[in-house]
């Protein structure tokens, strides 16, 4: 089995919705995981003027215990728009605390050099 990778982004995250900055950090982790897109986890510290409401879970063998979120945000509701893996297998126990978003469902994840 491929195994799954995680690194330490030096670029600046950034997640916008409605036209609203949701989300900064420079504390990002990269997931990569053998022909899946990459997966980008912020720190739950890192958001802004929105709320995370559990709406689901789910187990994955590969990553561990997953939440799904709906995001409430100026009124609207995204639902599963987010994750996090709140009990992680053990090499990914640094997901702990991060929450990664479904692409489609934000307006823009943006990945930007740190100056």
């Amino acid at each position: 089995m491929p195994k799954i990778e995680l690194e330490r982004m030096t670029e600046t995250v950034e997640v916008f919705l409605e036209g609203e900055k949701i989300a900064e950090t420079t504390n990002a982790i990269r997931l990569l995981e053998p022909g899946q897109a990459p997966e980008i986890y912020i720190p739950k510290n890192d958001l802004m003027n929105i709320d995370l409401v559990k709406c689901d879970d789910y187990d994955s063998p590969k990553k561990g215990h997953a939440e799904l979120y709906t995001i409430k945000h100026a009124g609207h509701r995204l639902d599963n728009a987010a994750w996090s893996y709140d009990r992680p297998i053990t090499h990914l126990k640094e997901l702990m605390g991060r929450v990664a978003f479904y692409p489609e469902r934000v307006q823009e994840i943006r990945v930007r050099n740190l100056q």
